[in-house]
């Protein structure tokens, strides 16, 4: 299974629409009225597409993706319909989730035969209000019982709209991060805490409990059967300190499944953000993957880009390197966060494989060639 994947947007995806369905001459107005209406944060980037760089990127999403993720569309919480409860009576009130957006991108991987991952459902930075408002006073086994029943809940949404997703990252980010733990030290900003085995106490783990993630998992494969491979998400890591915490968590889950005879967790995902220091060599990539090999599950990256916090050679230099060493390793699954250097979360770093103009970059059909099934011909898909 070979899949070439990047994040998208449904502002990329309605803007797609809105150049399908306009001229070199009318493009940009028509670009102009949807932004001004929408009015998303980082609207002046969407402004900077163009009609010939929108060009460039659809035959780029054409000719090489074979999967996408929805960068913010599926997550909990960003798109609830804020005037509605979690719960009416303690039975979860589903008219709170708004999946209007999501559907977009649904229904854009449908039409264009493009494989959807489902990102992300619990993630620290995202506990909905509603939740936390209606759990407030309530006991403990309460609240855990109801948060429980409420991701289900959201669980079987995504299952009953989405049936042909292929990957769900379950799980994200729940290590606690002991470069960031320091750095927030040295600043003297607020420290969070985490348990004896690493894992972030955050408002999740506060309402459901130690090991929480297990049950998480449980429930994911309830609702979804085998259809869809589960994944546990997390980032830096190359961090020695936060392998031994990666790994923990997927044996915990993986001694769930030996004493009940079932199959929960199918893979890790490398989230694969560089940060682009010298540091960050062949060396360290190696020892990268041969660590996370270990974990005994598949290995995907998840949202690979690569920051500029050093010098451009560097940065050159991981590009290059990272695309040999997941070849080395199998590395099949692989997605880039951003589309390109334009709608790039990290907007002004060059740190996508797609530039300014919507150019490919030299290295990038390395990349394509290791794990675009379009490149490789449609009997390589899976």
């Amino acid at each position: 299974m070979k899949k070439f994947g990047s994040s998208i947007s449904y502002l990329t995806i309605d803007l797609i629409k809105i150049w399908k369905n306009s001229n070199e001459n009318n493009f940009e107005e028509n670009r102009d009225k949807y932004l001004a209406v929408e009015n998303p944060p980082d609207a002046c980037y969407y402004r900077q597409l163009n009609y010939i760089r929108m060009e460039k990127l659809i035959q780029f999403i054409d000719n090489y993706l074979d999967s996408i993720t929805p960068e913010n569309e599926m997550k909990m919480e960003i798109y609830f319909n804020q005037e509605e409860p979690a719960f009416i009576d303690d039975e979860v009130n589903i008219k709170l989730f708004n999946f209007s957006y999501a559907d977009k991108v649904y229904a854009f991987a449908k039409e264009n035969n493009l494989s959807i991952r489902i990102h992300t459902i619990v993630w620290y930075r995202h506990v909905p209000k509603q939740l936390t408002d209606y759990l407030e006073n309530r006991r403990t086994e309460d609240k855990k019982r109801l948060t429980f029943k409420f991701i289900k809940a959201y669980i079987q949404c995504l299952k009953d709209r989405y049936p042909d997703a292929y990957s769900m990252e379950l799980i994200n980010e729940i290590a606690a991060d002991p470069d960031e733990i320091r750095y927030l030290r040295e600043e003297g900003k607020h420290e969070y805490v985490f348990d004896d085995e690493g894992v972030r106490i955050d408002e999740w783990y506060k309402l459901m409990g130690k090991h929480y993630y297990i049950e998480l998992f449980r429930m994911a494969r309830e609702v979804f059967g085998d259809k869809i491979k589960l994944f546990y998400n997390d980032n830096n890591e190359g961090n020695r300190e936060k392998q031994i915490i990666f790994k923990t968590v997927i044996d915990n889950i993986k001694q769930y499944e030996k004493e009940h005879g079932l199959k929960l967790i199918d893979g890790f995902g490398m989230q694969c953000h560089f940060w682009g220091s010298e540091e960050e060599n062949r060396t360290f990539m190696e020892e990268m993957f041969e660590q996370c090999s270990r974990f005994g599950v598949e290995l995907q990256i998840t949202e690979f880009d690569v920051n500029n916090h050093s010098t451009k050679e560097i940065q050159q230099s991981i590009f290059n390197n990272f695309v040999q060493v997941a070849q080395k390793y199998g590395i099949e699954v692989f997605t880039t966060w951003g589309l390109n250097d334009i709608v790039s979360w990290l907007h002004g770093e060059d740190a996508s494989l797609v530039d300014y103009n919507c150019d490919l970059k030299p290295f990038t059909m390395e990349y394509i060639k290791a794990f675009s099934g379009k490149a490789l011909g449609n009997n390589q898909r899976s």
